[in-house]
């Protein structure tokens, strides 16, 4: 892999994680529609995800069928998290009710294109609230390869309660999501 993209062996993610992202697609999933959101951390060979980013609004499109963040938010993500020392290293998002969890061609062609990315399709508009029944796939070299359950287990770690970060963006910035 090329230097700009060192490997991540394991991922690292705090239970507070998944329950927060589920909180955020399940309501806009609830409408039959697809949303999703970006998991940052510091790429290393065990990267640690420590915050969570819910695209949402200004040059998000959260339609039945599709879920697309424009390269605006993209902007404003990266502009925020620069100075942060993080970088995006997973993307997860949700299919509608009775769609399998699995990458469609547009998932793994018009999505993120990074070695070691991980793509993470949630099923049934995020009421499949146990992860290990998500579709998990990370990309190597020239497309995404699912991990087997085998794989989820040992590459994919627990960060019990370890602390993160839950923010808002859009076309207009990102911002600390109000609880």
């Amino acid at each position: 892999m090329a230097a700009n993209y060192p490997p991540v062996d394991q991922w690292v993610i705090a239970e507070g994680i998944f329950r927060q992202t589920l909180d955020a697609v399940r309501l806009i999933g609830q409408s039959n529609r697809e949303a999703g959101a970006f998991w940052l951390g510091k790429r290393e060979a065990v990267a640690v995800i420590s915050a969570v980013v819910l695209p949402h609004g200004i040059g998000v499109e959260e339609h039945r069928g599709r879920w697309s963040v424009s390269p605006e938010v993209f902007g404003a993500i990266t502009s925020w998290a620069k100075p942060r020392n993080l970088c995006l290293l997973a993307v997860a998002h949700t299919h509608l009710r009775g769609v399998p969890p699995l990458l469609s061609w547009s998932d793994r062609n018009l999505g993120v294109r990074v070695p070691g990315m991980l793509a993470i399709v949630i099923g049934n508009g995020g009421e499949d609230s146990d992860h290990l029944k998500w579709g998990w796939y990370v990309f190597e070299e020239v497309d995404y390869r699912q991990l087997s359950q085998c794989e989820i287990g040992e590459r994919i770690r627990s960060g019990g309660k370890r602390k993160f970060e839950v923010w808002i963006a859009n076309g207009s910035g990102v911002k600390v999501l109000e609880t």
